[in-house]
This record gives C-alpha cells, structure tokens and sequence, in this order.
C-alpha cells in the first residue's frame, strides 16, 4: 500500500497512541521522580485526577496499564516501540504519557475541555524536540478528541512533519474491530510490512 508511512522510519519518530477504557488493576511500578513534562502539564493532570476515579491500588507502566482492544491485538511490536524510547500515549486522566511512564489506575475518557488551551499540544512538540523526532506518527481512532487533539497541534509553525493514521470503519462491532486495525496498522508499520496494512487505513499528512 503507498503511504506516508512508508517513507518514515518507526525507530526514529514519535509515535503516539491512545489509551483505551480497558485497564488492568494493580500495579507495582515505583513512582519516578523528575519526570520531563512542562509545568503547566503537570498542574492541569493533577486537576484532572482529582476529579476522576483514581485507584490507589499501585501503579503499572502506562503500557502494561491499558489492555483494551488495541492492546491486546499490538503483540510484541508494541514492547519493541516502548524499548526504542520514542513513544507516547494520549490519556483522559494524565494528558500525555511516556509509554514506560507508571500510573495508577484510573477512570476517565480523554476530553479536551479537561486541558487548559494549548498543554497537551505545546507538551507533544516539546517532547518530540526533547527527542529530536522530525516526524511524529499518531495511530488513533478518527472519532474521538485523540484524533481532534493532534489535529489542532500547530505543525505548521514547526519544523515537524506528522502523520495521522485512523480507521474508516462504519459497520457494527467498530468498538472493538478500529483498534484491532489501528493496532494490525501499527505492527505493520513498525516491522517494515505495508503488505499487511489494514482495510480501511487512512493517513492524513498534518501541518
């Protein structure tokens, strides 16, 4: 399949997913101290997490935190992508996330008029500069306020270029069947095998 993807390497973006309802509980990750997010980030997460269900039961790596459907499906493409350091998750109650990040369990769905204007996008550009990542690529689905958020990030007024890859599927079970194809769409990617590339894949080319 031709697309934008094929022409960027996995090892050396950004990539970004979303998070999803299903979470597993427990957890027994230590906190870590000095994580690298601006300020502003880290004053609305506290807001939002007070006002969310937040269990205290210990935290888990964000990754190993979220096992819904994209989960499930990703197999080990998805622990080779957390290893290279360059991946990111979009989460209801923490905003943005360092894949490896610990967290507790939570319960809330990413709503942008949660996030003060502008913290989630300027902490994406921010990360992706600390990284050094002159592309970043988001695997989302096309109907939530993860998409609309990567959206609005001002690519245009950067020196980085984006992708953002989503599922056009409009028949029955699309809870479970767009992130098992976000997630067919994200081993693809990250294995180098366009063949594989799911039904219904859209990329969009941002900024």
């Amino acid at each position: 399949m031709e697309t934008a993807l094929n022409t960027i390497d996995p090892r050396e973006a950004l990539t970004i997913l979303g998070c999803s309802k299903g979470k597993a509980r427990g957890g027994d990750s230590p906190a870590e101290a000095g994580a690298v997010w601006p300020e502003a980030l880290l004053r609305a997460r506290t807001d939002v997490l007070a006002r969310s269900k937040v269990d205290g039961g210990g935290l888990r790596p964000a990754w190993r935190r979220y096992n819904g459907h994209f989960y499930r499906n990703v197999g080990g493409a998805l622990g080779e992508a957390v290893e290279n350091g360059r991946t990111l998750i979009l989460s209801g109650g923490y905003g943005i996330l360092r894949a490896d990040e610990p967290i507790a369990y939570y319960d809330r769905k990413l709503r942008l008029s949660d996030w003060p204007p502008g913290v989630l996008e300027h902490a994406i550009i921010d990360q992706a500069r600390r990284l050094d990542a002159a592309q970043v690529v988001t695997f989302v689905s096309a109907s939530a306020d993860y998409a609309k958020l990567i959206r609005r990030v001002p690519w245009g007024e950067t020196e980085i270029s984006a992708v953002l890859v989503t599922i056009d599927f409009h028949d029955g079970g699309a809870q479970i069947e767009v992130p098992r194809r976000l997630a067919q769409a994200f081993g693809a990617w990250w294995h180098g095998s366009p063949s594989d590339y799911p039904a219904g894949m859209v990329t969009e080319v941002l900024g």
